[in-house]
């Protein structure tokens, strides 16, 4: 096993020690240090500082209510009678991925999405995954639904090169 040689083992330690008489040279550490008797408290030690403002409760519920709002003009935004009705809706939260709606209503949606980031401004935003799967909106049972179809690249070109057509 191969040790350090002595001078840098020697130059690392110093170099520990320098540093950490820079920091604690920058750092005040008066607050830590016990009082010396007869010494005045200092005022701005004593009081506490002030905090950031935090959301108030009307604004929590305005953005709880834009949620619900918004879920519920969706899920009523489902119905349809063939799958061209339909369309993959995918705002993020509070939506769900893999949602779909009638076509008919996406101007009514993005109207009341837009109401929906008016009312939360700490939104919660992501993405949705769709790895190797291609969605595609259907009509089952008078309700627009998302189906899964895979998109392995090299099945597709495969069946593109014997002129089978997906579906």
């Amino acid at each position: 096993m191969n040790r350090l040689p002595y001078a840098t083992a020697l130059i690392s330690i110093s170099l520990a020690v320098i540093l950490w008489f820079i920091a604690t040279r920058f750092e005040d550490e008066s607050r830590w240090q016990p009082m010396q008797e007869g010494t005045p408290p200092d005022p701005a030690m004593q009081q506490p500082g002030k905090d950031t403002p935090v959301q108030t409760t009307q604004n929590i519920v305005n953005c709880e209510q834009a949620e619900d709002d918004l879920r519920q003009k969706v899920e009523g935004a489902r119905s349809c009678s063939t799958d061209d009705d339909c369309t993959v809706a995918d705002y993020g939260y509070p939506i769900q991925c893999l949602t779909s709606v009638a076509k008919s209503e996406i101007t009514s949606l993005r109207l009341e999405y837009r109401n929906y980031e008016k009312n939360c401004a700490f939104r919660v935003y992501y993405d949705c995954p769709s790895g190797q799967a291609r969605r595609q909106a259907v009509c089952r049972n008078n309700r627009c639904e998302v189906d899964l179809v895979t998109t392995d690249l090299l099945q597709e070109e495969t069946l593109e090169y014997l002129g089978i057509e997906q579906r």
